[in-house]
Protein backbone atom coordinates (compact mmCIF):
# COMPACT_ATOMS: atom_id res chain seq x y z
CA UNK A 1 0.00 0.00 0.00
CA UNK A 2 1.31 3.42 -0.94
CA UNK A 3 0.21 6.30 1.28
CA UNK A 4 0.84 9.95 0.52
CA UNK A 5 0.84 12.63 3.21
CA UNK A 6 -0.30 16.16 2.38
CA UNK A 7 0.56 18.62 5.14
CA UNK A 8 -1.23 21.90 5.73
CA UNK A 9 0.85 25.04 6.21
CA UNK A 10 1.13 24.44 9.96
CA UNK A 11 0.11 27.95 10.97
CA UNK A 12 -1.94 26.86 14.00
CA UNK A 13 -1.20 23.23 14.94
CA UNK A 14 -3.17 21.95 17.91
CA UNK A 15 -1.45 18.54 18.08
CA UNK A 16 1.80 16.84 17.08
CA UNK A 17 1.33 15.85 13.43
CA UNK A 18 4.65 14.00 13.33
CA UNK A 19 3.39 11.69 16.09
CA UNK A 20 0.41 10.72 13.90
CA UNK A 21 2.80 9.87 11.05
CA UNK A 22 4.97 7.83 13.43
CA UNK A 23 1.94 5.82 14.57
CA UNK A 24 0.89 5.38 10.94
CA UNK A 25 4.27 3.91 10.03
CA UNK A 26 4.08 1.51 12.99
CA UNK A 27 0.60 0.39 11.89
CA UNK A 28 1.68 -0.55 8.36
CA UNK A 29 3.04 -3.84 7.14
CA UNK A 30 6.43 -4.48 5.59
CA UNK A 31 6.36 -3.37 1.97
CA UNK A 32 3.92 -0.51 2.60
CA UNK A 33 5.22 3.01 2.12
CA UNK A 34 4.49 6.48 3.42
CA UNK A 35 5.81 9.62 1.78
CA UNK A 36 5.10 13.30 1.44
CA UNK A 37 2.88 13.87 -1.59
CA UNK A 38 4.57 14.19 -4.95
CA UNK A 39 2.69 15.58 -7.93
CA UNK A 40 1.88 13.04 -10.62
CA UNK A 41 1.91 10.04 -8.26
CA UNK A 42 -1.30 8.11 -7.67
CA UNK A 43 -1.54 6.85 -4.08
CA UNK A 44 -3.73 4.15 -2.58
CA UNK A 45 -4.63 6.53 0.24
CA UNK A 46 -3.92 10.23 0.67
CA UNK A 47 -3.82 11.58 4.21
CA UNK A 48 -4.49 15.31 4.44
CA UNK A 49 -2.77 16.09 7.71
CA UNK A 50 -4.24 19.36 8.98
CA UNK A 51 -2.98 20.95 12.17
CA UNK A 52 -6.39 22.24 13.22
CA UNK A 53 -10.12 22.03 12.45
CA UNK A 54 -9.95 24.63 9.67
CA UNK A 55 -8.62 21.93 7.32
CA UNK A 56 -7.42 24.55 4.85
CA UNK A 57 -4.93 22.35 2.95
CA UNK A 58 -5.54 22.30 -0.81
CA UNK A 59 -6.18 18.74 -1.97
CA UNK A 60 -8.08 19.14 -5.26
CA UNK A 61 -5.24 18.00 -7.53
CA UNK A 62 -4.26 14.89 -5.53
CA UNK A 63 -4.89 11.54 -7.20
CA UNK A 64 -5.98 8.61 -5.08
CA UNK A 65 -7.19 5.08 -5.75
CA UNK A 66 -9.21 4.48 -2.58
CA UNK A 67 -9.72 7.44 -0.32
CA UNK A 68 -8.61 10.86 0.88
CA UNK A 69 -8.66 10.99 4.66
CA UNK A 70 -8.65 14.22 6.66
CA UNK A 71 -6.86 14.27 9.99
CA UNK A 72 -7.59 17.38 12.06
CA UNK A 73 -6.72 16.01 15.51
CA UNK A 74 -4.70 13.19 17.04
CA UNK A 75 -7.96 11.31 17.64
CA UNK A 76 -8.68 11.08 13.90
CA UNK A 77 -5.87 8.57 13.46
CA UNK A 78 -8.27 5.78 14.55
CA UNK A 79 -10.41 6.33 11.43
CA UNK A 80 -7.24 6.29 9.32
CA UNK A 81 -6.15 2.92 10.73
CA UNK A 82 -9.67 1.48 10.29
CA UNK A 83 -9.70 2.56 6.64
CA UNK A 84 -6.26 1.07 6.02
CA UNK A 85 -7.34 -2.23 7.57
CA UNK A 86 -10.54 -2.34 5.47
CA UNK A 87 -8.62 -1.68 2.25
CA UNK A 88 -6.01 -4.33 3.09
CA UNK A 89 -8.82 -6.79 3.73
CA UNK A 90 -10.36 -5.99 0.33
CA UNK A 91 -6.99 -6.28 -1.39
CA UNK A 92 -6.36 -9.69 0.15
CA UNK A 93 -9.62 -10.99 -1.35
CA UNK A 94 -10.90 -12.38 1.94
Amino acid sequence: MKIGIKYCGGCNPTYDRTEVVSRLKKHLSEGDSVETIKQGIIYDIVVILCGCNRACANYDNLEVIYEKIFITSEYDSAKLFETIDKIKHLQSGE
